[in-house]
């Protein structure tokens, strides 16, 4: 059993951070079941339900979350959790702007991973849905800002990675990555990724610092 555990999203800002900084980084995704790791997976849960609602026809359900989230704020008096409600209903109206038009079929999820020695990176697409008649493997960046250079093509890497090794219809260019605040559209590549090596050569490095950091 793999004795190092990560997210993709870990992993990919880990591997892509400056040398000098990749131990702090690693730091903030070490440990999974900390306060604050769960506390940033599960943020935006209400946006990425209302987002799978949508693509499902039930945009009177949507409203219904939208408003809720208002009128919740409006009365929380903690910055932290009054924060919390503003950004899940921006981070919905930010993506139904940019990506509602979509024709996405939702499918049932899929928890896949990519394993490397004793490495293990969680490789879970927060939308799985089939547009066109083709498999496709979404990953979310709700937040403010934009993942640094680099942090989406790795991203996108190990996502279809997992998806190949776990045998599942996928093309390269139907992975993903979407961000609501620029709006930016992030694909596979048509001619497929890479060999593995770069994703091997990245757990064998956050394997040689795990215990220091």
């Amino acid at each position: 059993m793999a004795s190092i555990k990560l997210s993709m999203r870990g992993f990919a800002e880990i591997s892509c951070a400056k040398p000098s900084q990749k131990r702090s980084k690693l730091k903030q995704y070490k440990f999974p079941d900390s306060e604050d790791s769960v506390g940033r997976s599960n943020y935006y849960v209400k946006a990425l339900s209302a987002i799978k609602r949508h693509h499902k026809g039930q945009s009177s359900n949507v409203n219904s979350v939208l408003q809720n989230l208002m009128i919740e704020a409006a009365t929380e008096t903690d910055p932290r959790k009054k924060a919390k409600l503003l950004n899940n209903r921006r981070a919905i109206i930010d993506y139904l702007q940019t990506f509602g038009r979509r024709q996405l079929t939702i499918k049932p999820g899929k928890s896949l991973h990519y394993v490397f020695k004793d490495v293990l990176i969680s490789a879970h697409p927060d939308l799985v849905a089939e547009e066109n008649g083709s498999l496709v493997l979404i990953k979310l960046n709700l937040g403010k800002n934009d993942f640094g250079g680099g942090v989406c093509a790795f991203l996108l890497h190990v996502l279809y990675k997992a998806a190949h090794d776990q045998g599942l219809p996928i093309k390269p260019s139907c992975v993903e990555c979407l961000q609501t605040c620029s709006g930016t559209r992030v694909v596979g590549p048509r001619n497929g990724f890479p060999s593995d090596s770069v994703l091997k050569s990245a757990c064998q490095e956050i394997a040689n610092i795990w215990a220091a950091a």
